[in-house]
């Protein structure tokens, strides 16, 4: 006689005794998510970090996002959340896939793309910013063409499941922020955290700690382009599995909050849009590899 499991994992127990997994897991918390990012590179026989190579002697670093389930969105008790951020609903990742250990930088952009004249905090190792996100989107074309990968801006569903990493609060590192974890408006503070002097510009990329599947500077430096249209009531619609709503014409989606942003711009759920041409310095992105 079959029966049914519910554990972390959606498990089925067969008649013989064997324990087969049927779909995504929901991690509970960062170490479930970590652990997650290890067993599916074990499955898979991939490494859980790839560098490869986007011009000619220019690198990019990946971090596997493991498949998964999530609850996207922020509840109604969530400080400073918006309409727009809600429902929570249940979220499928039904397939791995690579992303930017960092955000996109100055010196991997103009490799491949050339002088950003627009960029207004340089540094080699420092987000590009002032892109617009049809820029954005050219440039992972571009690298895709060149170097046979399929390398794209990630959905909003991909980005935010990244960015919580296992975690259900206001942000990766609980329910507030404080100034030695992201570069942000350190003037104003979420909740109890702390205020500082702020930076009042961008920093080079991996400055902070990263999340619990190795990803850095998902709350703050630069907001970051999705490849997803902005539509404010698309949650109460949008499909569970890998949603994304994808069109030629309209705002886009842009996530994580910046350098210059209050905290509460930072929130794992928070959304914002942006018109396709906007550039502006506070505007970057990261790209995903598709692992296939």
């Amino acid at each position: 006689m079959k029966q049914f499991l519910i554990l972390p994992a959606l498990l089925l127990i067969l008649s013989s005794g064997e324990i087969k997994e049927l779909g995504p897991r929901m991690p509970a918390t960062p170490e479930e998510a970590k652990s997650m990012q290890s067993q599916a590179a074990e499955e898979k026989g991939i490494p859980v970090e790839k560098t490869v190579e986007i011009a000619d002697g220019v690198t990019m670093d990946f971090v596997l996002i493991p498949a998964g389930e999530f609850h996207m969105g922020s509840p109604d008790d969530e400080a400073e959340r918006e309409s727009i951020e809600g429902p929570v609903h249940q979220v499928k990742i039904s397939k791995p896939f690579y992303m930017g250990k960092y955000e996109v930088t100055q010196k991997q952009y103009e490799a491949v793309m050339g002088p950003n004249p627009k960029t207004a905090f340089r540094g080699d190792e420092f987000p590009v910013e002032n892109v617009e996100w049809n820029q954005a989107v050219l440039f992972c074309k571009t690298v895709s063409n060149k170097n046979g990968l399929k390398v794209r801006l990630p959905s909003e569903a991909e980005w935010e499941y990244a960015c919580r990493a296992g975690t259900e609060t206001a942000f990766n590192t609980g329910e507030t922020i404080n100034p030695d974890q992201a570069n942000y408006d350190s003037n104003k503070v979420y909740q109890w955290g702390r205020k500082a002097l702020p930076l009042d510009r961008t920093c080079k990329v991996g400055s902070y700690q990263p999340n619990a599947f190795g990803l850095y500077d998902m709350h703050g430096n630069v907001s970051e382009w999705c490849r997803d249209i902005f539509e404010k009531d698309y949650y109460k619609h949008s499909p569970v599995n890998d949603p994304v709503y994808d069109d030629e014409k309209g705002s886009r989606v842009v996530r994580g909050g910046s350098w210059k942003d209050s905290p509460d711009k930072l929130r794992s759920a928070e959304r914002s849009k942006r018109m396709q041409g906007a550039d502006r310095k506070f505007l970057g992105f990261r790209v995903v590899l598709e692992k296939e």
